[in-house]
């Protein structure tokens, strides 16, 4: 959105592959100045600290810390579509969907790499800094320093996020790091930002623009916030949480931003998610976007591109919204996360009825029609009939999710003769239309001319699709290795757009949002934080988050309720998983496409095989 070159300076010696923190310690050049050059003016350390936010772009894909925060819960899968068998993927999305992964997973090795690398680069600007420190004054080095150790914060907490153990380092030097236990990891993350956060700077200091998709004071104690209340989830033991306070620390955290003032509850909850959604004062730490193809790098498969809108929409939305790239089909909501939403709250179900529904809302705002999940017809690029895919279907989707049944899928040829397997659509065929094919018949033969046969075939196929529709499409239980291609809701509260403009997402995509600061307090009280949850649950803000949406606002609320609203809230904002952990469902309960109970390591992450043999100090996850 708003080109903010310095904050996410391109870095030329970034490329995916299995690697070791020692192998990240190199400076390439590429025939640019040195950083000894570069740093005689001291002015353009600030666009060295803004290469430090460049690998953030690559969090949000689907093959990196997105993908793995979304698609292991309930509020997404990814089975393959019948018929062709799109998204098999070498059976990695099959995996994510029935918590099944192992070692083999290339989106853990990119979140890897991703991550450490970023740290790493972290860490080589801070040392720089402290090399440098006598051409700056003490604002400026203090500003720089807080800045890149809330930056490395972030890092890492994503890291330890996904696998716990990390070679978590302050340091910039090739000496070998070991694995660290998560206890300790998350001791250094709350330290750093306990003491870094009160020295960042707020929003609106020098100004809202300059700080945006910036780390920010708001941001750091948000993060801090999750830390705290994450605690038991990380694998802190009691004692340590209880030495930390770990409740009353989130809770004051909570406060530092609350009472910050620089952020509110927007009136209207799709603006944090428009395609211009700078404007939101909600969002607390984005990733600013350019939806053109500019600037545009693939590490392989993951792209430093948001793409959520390509990856949920149905292929036939190219030709309804005039897209300039064909959605993939992807990615959908389980219906056990669908029936979290009460049917007047925006942030669930779109109309799906075929007169007014499916393509044909085109508010914006709730109140206009707009929702958080697309269902219902997709129509052609002029509103006047339902489009049909390349299977010859009608594209109407549903929440539910059904398995294709290729009995009833009719694509006869006149040419062609009649085979055994087909022998239950002949029957149908025959009963239809009346006629009298066997097996092994060309149905040319019976016509006077190829025209008049290829004229009756084309008729068959058309009625009798038609006819089976339902049967096709609507009746067959899904499966993991089988789901039609018009199951499932699609996540529609980032705005698609619609006019052809972008190539890509143009909305900057929402790491943390303000609404998240209040119901991680309220969670907090609610877990034995010293607070008062009325007077939380009465403030303006706090009612704003159910009023905005169509529904009425809490007057009272518990720990179960509030899991469900969370979900319900933050879908695809990479919150769900660590949710289910805290609340013990992510191994335990049962959705899509997932069995549980299941055993509990699987809340952490395996290492990569190939990062394994690179560094074979370092010893595997548990349980992989």
């Amino acid at each position: 959105m708003k080109k903010h070159v310095i904050w996410f300076f391109a870095m030329a010696f970034l490329a995916v592959g299995a690697t070791s923190c020692s192998d990240m310690l190199e400076e390439e050049t590429y025939g640019a100045s040195t950083t000894e050059e570069f740093l005689n003016d001291p002015e353009n350390f600030e666009m060295l600290v803004g290469q430090t936010y460049a690998n953030i772009k690559w969090l949000h894909d689907h093959w990196t810390y997105w993908g793995l925060s979304t698609l292991t819960t309930d509020e997404a899968v990814c089975p393959v579509r019948q018929p062709a068998g799109h998204w098999a993927d070498g059976d990695f999305w099959r995996q994510l969907n029935t918590h099944t992964w192992d070692a083999e997973g290339e989106a853990f090795n990119n979140v890897w790499y991703y991550c450490n690398s970023g740290a790493v680069l972290c860490n080589k600007v801070l040392q720089q800094l402290d090399t440098y420190k006598h051409k700056f004054d003490e604002e400026t080095y203090n500003r720089f320093k807080s800045e890149l150790v809330v930056v490395r914060s972030f890092y890492y907490y994503t890291l330890f996020d996904c696998f716990g153990r990390i070679p978590y380092t302050e340091e910039f030097s090739d000496k070998f790091v070991d694995l660290m236990e998560p206890e300790q990891v998350w001791i250094n993350l709350v330290t750093n930002l306990e003491e870094q956060a009160p020295h960042m700077p707020l929003a609106t200091e020098p100004s809202w623009s300059y700080n945006y998709a910036r780390a920010t004071q708001g941001m750091a104690y948000t993060l801090l916030a999750r830390l705290y209340l994450n605690a038991e989830s990380y694998d802190v033991s009691a004692a340590t949480a209880a030495q930390y306070d770990v409740y009353n620390k989130c809770i004051e955290a909570c406060n530092k931003v609350i009472d910050s003032k620089q952020y509110v509850i927007e009136d209207e909850f799709f603006t944090n998610f428009a395609l211009k959604n700078e404007v939101s004062r909600e969002n607390i730490f984005v990733i600013d976007e350019d939806g053109s193809a500019n600037n545009m790098i693939s590490g392989g498969n993951p792209m430093n591109k948001f793409r959520v809108s390509l990856l949920t929409m149905h292929y036939n939305h190219e030709q309804a919204w005039g897209t300039k790239v064909k959605p993939w089909n992807g990615f959908l909501a389980s219906p056990e996360f669908i029936d979290l939403y009460d049917a007047a709250d925006y942030r669930g179900l779109s109309d799906a009825s075929e007169a007014t529904g499916g393509t044909r809302v085109e508010g914006t705002t709730g109140a206009e029609g707009r929702r958080g999940w697309f269902v219902g017809p997709v129509y052609n690029a002029d509103n006047t009939e339902i489009a049909k895919d390349e299977n010859g279907d009608r594209v109407i989707l549903t929440s539910e999710l059904y398995g294709y049944d290729d009995a009833y899928a009719f694509a006869f040829s006149h040419k062609s003769k009649l085979k055994k397997s087909q022998q239950a659509q002949i029957d149908m065929l025959n009963a239809e239309f009346g006629t009298s094919y066997k097996e092994g018949d060309k149905i040319q033969d019976f016509f006077a001319t190829a025209e008049e046969a290829e004229a009756a075939v084309k008729e068959y196929n058309e009625t009798l699709n038609a006819k089976y529709e339902q049967e096709r499409l609507y009746t067959l239980a899904a499966s993991i290795d089988n789901t039609c291609w018009n199951s499932g809701a699609r996540c529609w509260k980032y705005e698609a757009d619609k006019t052809g403009t972008y190539t890509y997402s143009e909305n900057d995509f929402v790491f943390f949002r303000y609404a998240d600061v209040l119901y991680m307090k309220a969670e907090a009280i609610l877990r034995g934080g010293n607070g008062d949850l009325g007077e939380l649950l009465a403030s303006a803000d706090f009612q704003k988050i159910r009023t905005r949406v169509g529904l009425n606002a809490y007057t009272s609320l518990d720990l179960d309720e509030l899991y469900k609203e969370r979900g319900r809230e933050f879908a695809w904002e990479c919150v769900r998983r660590r949710d289910m952990i805290r609340f013990g469902t992510f191994n335990t309960a049962q959705w899509g496409f997932v069995e549980g109970p299941q055993e509990e390591f699987v809340k952490w992450f395996p290492i990569y095989r190939d990062v394994l043999s690179a560094e074979p100090r370092w010893v595997q996850n548990n349980g992989y």
